[in-house]
């Protein structure tokens, strides 16, 4: 999120980026060497890829517009009012675990602006939400009282 500026491509938002996670790889001190290998991996898809020089590595996200996934930005750069989602995925190469995490951001004039900010991202704020009226079993009911 760091990375995200206005009047840049995703692709500069993404080199740097990776900048950004090879810091923190060579520091973090991994526990699991699963998890390691999946973090490398994390990263590795958002590095330059030589056989794809137009596109490089992986996404940043999608458009939002009229539809969810609407198509590409018209312009080669992040601009004033363009809205797109920011959703990294790690997964396992098992795939027993995996974490992804949507946020949807609004390009603004001196920047941008997380829409979904307010959304809870740590596993106590998460639980306690849940655990508020309103929600789980019961925000899942229609008027006839079943289930969706």
């Amino acid at each position: 999120m760091s990375s995200i500026r206005v009047h840049v491509t995703a692709r500069e938002i993404m080199d740097s980026a990776v900048v950004k996670m090879d810091t923190i790889m060579a520091r973090y001190r991994f526990t699991d060497p699963k998890i390691r290998e999946t973090a490398a991996g994390f990263v590795n898809r958002y590095r330059r890829n030589p056989n794809t020089p137009a596109r490089g590595g992986g996404s940043l996200g999608h458009s939002v517009g009229m539809e969810v996934h609407d198509v590409r930005n018209p312009s080669p750069t992040l601009e004033p009012g363009y809205v797109f989602t920011i959703e990294p995925q790690m997964t396992t190469p098992d795939g027993e675990l995996s974490v992804r995490l949507e946020d949807m951001i609004l390009m603004t004039e001196n920047g941008y602006e997380n829409m979904s900010a307010f959304v809870p991202v740590e596993i106590a704020d998460i639980e306690r939400l849940m655990a508020q009226p309103g929600f789980g079993a019961h925000a899942l009911k229609l008027k006839t009282g079943k289930p969706r």
